[in-house]
């Protein structure tokens, strides 16, 4: 197991890379100065060509990047020039509320997907499993972002339930902290639950009818335990993985729906920092994102040997 970890450590290595590239030349791409962006359009020429020395924005591109990488693999991402604070310390000012909104996102999409998943593979086309593949549908299809509009709008402004906008620290008030995150998760985790839940029911189906299950069956055993201990265990390798897959959903996910609940976290960070053209903010968020998505994936490789124990990593 140590071996494969190491091993997908170093795979990752060139994915970084290959990211930063991506991101970093992308940027550059993108019309207008960033610093007269900065300085504004009535800044004075010097002062432009002053700040663009300072930036190293008059060097070769490939200079640039090289440098930037150089001090990333440091862990200096350089500073923002609106606030002056270090990326570093921009960044675990927001994480507190991304991390939070992404294991409440994932909390909501495992509680509403597994039960549907399970009853609708259960007792395929039956009335359950017709509800549970229109909820799938239903949720795949809605986009985040109006679904986040009009959660804000029912619950928020016309039963006054949840707050519409802003953030309130755990550590300040629990319960106002809960409040504030219940509509984001669920404006980001309904999409995610809809993909989980068509993938166990589609698990469930194919396991059921598997010959280890008709045994278990033949020799009397209750069907709740056929189904939750031979059927549903080993239906979850492959929701495990879509499981994984759907990080990548919800940081993106949360990229917009911070911006619409007005949650100061790393998703509004990142398009902050786009429009405001904060090269060095907009690099660094890209590599620590691909960062975790890549590491929450190595976890659920990992987490296949737990669940199956057929499965060995040499």
């Amino acid at each position: 197991m140590t071996i494969y970890i190491v091993r997908r450590l170093i795979a990752t290595i060139p994915v970084l890379f290959l990211i930063s590239a991506i991101t970093f030349f992308t940027i550059r791409l993108l019309p207008g100065d960033p610093a007269l962006a900065i300085l504004g359009p009535e800044a004075d020429f010097n002062l432009v060509e002053a700040l663009r020395e300072e930036l190293g924005l008059n060097r070769p591109v490939i200079v640039q990047y090289l440098d930037w990488m150089y001090h990333a693999f440091q862990g200096e991402f350089g500073e923002s020039r609106r606030s002056g604070d270090t990326v570093a310390a921009l960044v675990s000012d927001r994480l507190e509320v991304t991390i939070q909104l992404g294991i409440l996102s994932l909390i909501v999409a495992v509680i509403l997907a597994l039960p549907i998943g399970l009853l609708a593979g259960s007792k395929p086309n039956t009335p359950f499993d017709y509800l549970g593949t229109f909820f799938a549908v239903v949720g795949a299809a809605i986009p985040n972002f109006w679904l986040a509009l009009l959660l804000i709008l029912v619950f928020a402004v016309d039963l006054g339930w949840f707050p519409a906008l802003g953030f309130t620290s755990f550590r300040e008030d629990p319960l106002e902290n809960m409040r504030g995150m219940v509509l984001p998760a669920i404006a980001i985790g309904i999409a995610q639950a809809a993909v989980l839940a068509r993938q166990t029911r589609a698990s469930m189906v194919e396991v059921l009818q598997q010959d280890y299950v008709r045994t278990a069956r033949s020799k009397g055993l209750r069907e709740r335990n056929v189904i939750f201990r031979h059927g549903f265990r080993n239906a979850m390798i492959p929701v495990i993985t879509i499981l994984g897959l759907q990080i990548s959903n919800i940081v993106s996910g949360a990229i917009i729906i911070e911006s619409v609940f007005s949650l100061p976290g790393i998703g509004k960070l990142l398009i902050d920092s786009i429009f405001n053209r904060e090269l060095v903010t907009v690099q660094a968020l890209a590599l620590m994102l691909a960062l975790a998505v890549a590491m929450s994936n190595l976890l659920v490789d990992v987490s296949y040997g737990y669940i199956d124990p057929r499965i060995r990593y040499e």
